[in-house]
């Protein structure tokens, strides 16, 4: 609903605009020369060019983001694996290190006993 509003409100502008520029100009492109030309249909169609480009230019951009979050994702996920690994080592280190306790704690309590 807000860009049919915005829409409207710029096509009424564009209207109004074109009313009072009515004049007729002649362009000269290389060697070509187009004459009887409103300037509103100059300035309308320079200004479609111009959203034409700065679209094109995002785009662009836009798929150069995208290939930096993809290398940012695949180093997010080799850090997700390397925590994964890093995590499961301590736990055997934490089962290691009480099977050794215990252990030493069966040798001190043979020791007593004897």
């Amino acid at each position: 609903m807000f860009t049919t509003i915005v829409f409207l409100i710029l096509a009424i502008v564009f209207g109004y605009f074109a009313t009072q520029n009515t004049e007729l100009i002649s362009i000269t492109l290389a060697n070509y020369t187009l004459q009887q030309i409103p300037m509103y249909i100059v300035l309308g169609v320079t200004f479609l060019l111009g959203l034409a480009i700065s679209w094109i230019l995002s785009l662009i951009d836009n798929v150069f983001v995208a290939f930096q979050l993809k290398g940012k994702d695949s180093t997010i996920n080799e850090a997700r694996k390397t925590i994964l690994d890093l995590t499961k080592k301590v736990n055997q280190l934490e089962l290691e290190n009480a099977k050794l306790e215990g252990k030493l704690e069966n040798d001190v309590l043979q020791e007593d006993s004897l």
